[in-house]
């Protein structure tokens, strides 16, 4: 049996702080996708042939540039351009944002913050580099723009878990654990404060929640 590429890809989680709660911003997606059908998930994609280059062209200062190597470091360990694709995952988030959701971030708003890798056995799989972005109330929202999903929105996290419990939505192993992650930080200002340690979750079997910073 031929082994299943795995690919690397980035997703996106926007949140704000709501009346009741933290809020992300998530796409429920279309039931005839090939990949993660019906479920509700964050912005992102695979990364693309070209956010290489772009990754290699993006305005980041020194200090940035160092901030996102080190921040991944103990995920991705001695490589032999870790610049290179720390500056590429960023390129990718921002084009991924960009396009599915019309929200035009800088190099600096995302905040590095897990990865998982789709487990074994599974057609399609993805090492899937996760971002938080703050988004304040006021100025340019993200909006529903992908003709992969039915719908985009702001939800609040309690009300997300509490429809995956109830079987009213469906989010994948992942998304969930994320979603606990942030509704136990309670407010964006706890979540940009945590810089959480980076190792990387496989089999869909994550540690402890939320994580020590880093």
């Amino acid at each position: 049996m031929t082994a299943v590429v795995v690919r690397p890809a980035v997703s996106v989680i926007p949140v704000r702080d709501g009346r009741e709660g933290l809020e992300v911003f998530v796409q429920h997606r279309q039931h005839t996708m090939d990949f993660a059908a019906g479920v509700a998930v964050f912005p992102g994609g695979r990364c693309d042939p070209g956010d290489e280059a772009k990754g290699a062209d993006l305005p980041l200062s020194q200090e940035l540039e160092s901030e996102h190597v080190r921040r991944w470091s103990d995920l991705d360990g001695p490589v032999a351009d870790a610049t290179g694709r720390a500056r590429t995952r960023i390129a990718t988030g921002l084009r991924e944002l960009a396009e599915e959701t019309g929200y035009e971030a800088g190099p600096g708003d995302l905040l590095p913050w897990d990865c998982w890798v789709t487990p074994e056995g599974s057609p399609k799989r993805f090492d899937v580099a996760f971002f938080v972005l703050a988004i304040g109330p006021d100025g340019p929202q993200p909006r529903h723009q992908t003709t992969e999903a039915v719908d985009s929105r702001w939800e609040g996290i309690t009300a997300l878990l509490t429809d995956h419990a109830a079987g009213r939505t469906r989010l994948m192993t992942p998304t969930r654990v994320l979603l606990e992650e942030l509704q136990a930080l309670g407010d964006v200002a706890t979540v940009l404060a945590l810089r959480p340690v980076i190792t990387g979750v496989r089999d869909d079997r994550a540690g402890g929640r939320p994580r020590a910073t880093q």
